[in-house]
């Protein structure tokens, strides 16, 4: 028997098991959809099977001894998390065009040619040389032709893998570049803020010479956040519109608590802090000496995300920073980024199964 994958995830489609990837009822292949993806098309149901880090290694070593061009998908949210240097290391030698997505959710002011600058600085010093970069939205379709030119002036007859970490919208971007660049008008590949919905590879036919989009796994990212939270909480921590960043003059003494996920104490000096995360998430201001008795009598309720249920598992680490004369980034992965400026030495809380990293400021000047 022929095999038939679906189309929503990559697994091969069958019968047998329906606690297993790939299941349907009767395998049809004018029904290209398993069950999990089926719901998760038509009733958002979210998946209870998600790919694992083997799926993802397996993947991209198969895609390795293959000579396509490669599209490794950041999140110029969570760049720090994203960029990372074991999957670089592999695409060294390789034909790579570097995407960064969910420009959409960054202010208006935020200068595209300055962050670029800072993407191309990122592969510098990682000596990672790709054949360009370009900035995208894939919810809004921001710059989506210019990667396309791209695309076709680099491709030369090759199959196109779209490669990167779960949720930096991987499967979203080639949803986009078929309903930009065809006739299709839905969404073909089965996208959720769950990580790992995108179960193997997923092959769509795109060019006139019978060459494909291939969507594959997303890596799933330890440091981010989500790793730790139930679904129930991603829409809070997800932006889905336009950031509004949100500043505070910052004194030692001060600390700004991001909900109950982490939060940046001043240790010594003055700073000017702006936090860029979604809207939607809840920012608390207090004085350092009071954050033990806010996470012990409200971590969960006012402080939430998370949730309560999720609350009962959490616990912290913190990590001490002195920054000098720099504008510095503090990048919790999952939920965003705090800017400082000045000199100052900082104490930085966060989820214990998360991470938190320190870099010069991604933001630019203005348009």
């Amino acid at each position: 028997m022929r095999t038939i994958r679906c189309k929503g995830c990559g697994a091969i489609l069958q019968n047998t098991n329906e606690d297993a990837m790939g299941y349907v009822n009767i395998i049809d292949e004018s029904k290209p959809y398993c069950k999990r993806c089926f719901r998760l098309k038509h009733y958002n149901e979210l998946p209870k099977i998600v790919a694992s880090k083997e799926n993802y290694e397996s993947v991209i070593d198969n895609v390795l001894k293959k000579n396509g061009l490669i599209i490794y998908v950041v999140d110029l949210l969570d760049l720090s998390s994203t960029f990372i240097p074991s999957v670089i290391d592999k695409l060294r030698n390789k034909d790579v065009i570097l995407v960064g997505n969910k420009y959409d959710v960054f202010p208006h002011s935020t200068n595209p040619k300055a962050m670029v600058e800072k993407l191309s600085k990122m592969c510098e010093k990682k000596f990672f040389k790709v054949l360009a970069i370009h900035l995208v939205s894939s919810t809004k379709g921001y710059f989506l032709d210019d990667l396309m030119n791209t695309i076709d002036l680099a491709r030369n007859g090759r199959d196109v893998y779209f490669l990167g970490c779960a949720n930096v919208g991987k499967s979203s971007l080639i949803n986009s570049l078929l309903k930009r660049f065809t006739a299709m008008t839905s969404d073909v590949i089965a996208t959720s803020v769950i990580p790992g919905t995108t179960l193997d590879e997923i092959n769509i036919p795109f060019f006139e010479d019978n060459k494909a989009f291939i969507d594959t796994p997303g890596l799933i990212n330890d440091a981010n956040v989500l790793e730790s939270l139930l679904p129930k909480s991603y829409l809070k921590i997800l932006p889905k519109t336009e950031i509004k960043p949100k500043s505070y003059q910052l004194r030692s003494g001060n600390t700004i608590l991001l909900a109950g996920l982490g939060g940046i104490s001043i240790l010594d000096g003055d700073t000017n802090a702006t936090i860029y995360a979604a809207n939607t998430l809840y920012i608390h201001r207090t004085k350092t000496e009071n954050v033990q008795n806010m996470l012990d009598k409200h971590l969960g309720d006012v402080l939430n995300p998370p949730t309560k249920d999720e609350a009962i598992n959490i616990k912290f680490k913190s990590k001490d920073f002195e920054l000098k004369n720099l504008k510095y980034d503090i990048c919790f992965p999952g939920i965003g980024f705090v800017s400082l400026s000045g000199n100052v030495k900082i104490r930085v809380l966060y989820l214990e199964k998360s991470e938190v990293y320190a870099r010069e400021s991604l933001i630019g000047g203005q348009k």
